[in-house]
């Protein structure tokens, strides 16, 4: 049997199932993935400030332990600020969710829009 043969679709393989683990450890989840799960499955199970008061909790762990904060996160933060009334405070985490995640630009830009049209009212 040659070897060289089966080289190509073994080392193809490798790169195959190598290349679809995740790599959950890039990021600090902490409680999000959690409390967006409770708000759409239990509304009212955590109000607002109990939310803000968890997400910060986790921003800082993910900064105590080197990790990136997990996409989304000072999203819904600045989400969150904005339902409580705190227009600066959310202005600046939509604005670093945008500084760290680029791609969410479009979406961050729709949210500061609508926040704007909110304080015009």
């Amino acid at each position: 049997m040659n070897m060289n043969k089966w080289y190509p679709l073994v080392l193809l393989s490798i790169f195959l199932i190598t290349g679809c683990t995740t790599h959950k450890d890039i990021y600090y989840w902490g409680e999000y993935e959690q409390l967006i799960h409770d708000a759409y499955i239990k509304p009212g199970s955590a109000d607002p400030a109990t939310q803000i008061e968890k997400l910060n909790a986790d921003i800082q762990k993910a900064q105590a332990t080197g990790r990136r904060v997990a996409p989304g996160i000072y999203a819904h933060l600045g989400f969150l600020y904005a339902v409580e009334g705190k227009d600066s405070q959310s202005k600046r985490a939509f604005q670093q969710e945008q500084t760290l995640y680029p791609e969410s630009t479009i979406f961050i830009d729709g949210m500061l829009s609508r926040a704007r049209r909110n304080e015009e009212k």
